[in-house]
């Protein structure tokens, strides 16, 4: 699959015109992982949003003395990592490939020279992020309150 067929999927890019796909399709990398690799853990620098063209993506997060609790599970289409281009910190979760996958990546530093180059779809790709971390902060809180109280 394309990157600009991807990205017409996802739900990160809702309202955007096929200009606006041209024009973030030629700001996403591509990048092949094998199976059983983290692609980046906790505490690491947040530094790019990942989109899976192929492949399973699990997310998940150390609770307690080596305890992995395991968040999502994610498959083609789907996405991770959006807060590192919203914001400067380390990442809260861990990405471990589960399969060998393909994904696109966007830079935060190309997601910022976006917001120079055409602030307008930038904003569009920021509120369609904001919405989309509310539903998975929820599902998040969901997980995490059943592990406590099992």
């Amino acid at each position: 699959m394309e990157t600009i067929d991807l990205l017409k999927k996802n739900l990160l890019f809702k309202g955007c015109t096929h200009e606006d796909f041209e024009l973030l399709s030629g700001l996403f990398v591509e990048r092949k992982v094998s199976a059983n690799t983290t692609i980046f853990s906790e505490k690491m620098p947040g530094e790019a949003l990942y989109i899976i063209k192929s492949g399973e993506i699990r997310i998940s997060l150390m609770a307690g003395e080596g305890e992995e609790v395991g968040l999502l599970q994610l498959g083609p289409g789907d996405f991770f990592g959006e807060i590192a281009l919203l914001q400067e910190s380390s990442r809260a979760v861990t990405a471990r490939s589960e399969t060998a996958a393909e994904v696109i990546m966007l830079s935060r530093k190309d997601f910022l020279a976006l917001l120079d180059l055409d602030p307008r779809v930038a904003a569009k790709v920021t509120l369609s992020i904001a919405r989309l971390l509310a539903m998975r902060v929820k599902a998040y809180s969901t997980k995490l309150r059943e592990h406590l109280l099992s």
